[in-house]
């Protein structure tokens, strides 16, 4: 019985550790610019007017059309029937997420609010949300600052 009881012991440490650990985000958190996933293509236009540039294409990850808006060549945002479904950020633009990460933050930055990455892709420094896998956050990173914000559909 006393054999047990450090692996016991151990287990439930480890345990601990691993959701301590665990990055996962809430939904509440993929916001880019006051626009939440899954917000509307109407909504989008009341905050920030008529998009630079609109193109309709046929994506096979949706089985279908998806929208993309374009607000200048740093903001973009693609629509699945009607709703964002993904955000970019390319260029420090003044354009933050819910935490007030933006392009030019530093990583460390980054990792304070949103704790350690669930994955790290090459530059890419991934946070799953917690309620879909198939949705996040996404930081490329140079020289230890954010160059890139990917939200919402992780592909």
């Amino acid at each position: 019985m006393k054999k047990w009881i450090p692996s016991l012991a151990a287990g439930a440490v480890l345990t601990m550790s691993a959701s301590i650990c665990a990055a996962a985000v809430p939904s509440s958190a993929l916001v880019a610019g006051g626009i939440e996933y899954g917000a509307s293509a109407d909504y989008v236009r009341q905050v920030y007017g008529t998009p630079t540039e609109v193109e309709t294409k046929h994506h096979t990850l949706w089985n279908g059309e998806v929208t993309e808006y374009e607000y200048g060549d740093s903001f973009e945002l693609k629509f699945v029937d009607g709703y964002a479904r993904h955000i970019e950020i390319s260029r420090h633009n003044g354009i933050k997420t819910a935490a007030g990460i933006e392009v030019g933050s530093t990583l460390d930055a980054v990792k304070a609010a949103y704790g350690e990455p669930d994955k790290i892709r090459g530059d890419k420094y991934i946070y799953y949300c917690d309620e879909d896998k198939s949705i996040g956050l996404v930081f490329e990173i140079e020289n230890n600052r954010v160059d890139e914000i990917e939200m919402g559909y992780l592909d």
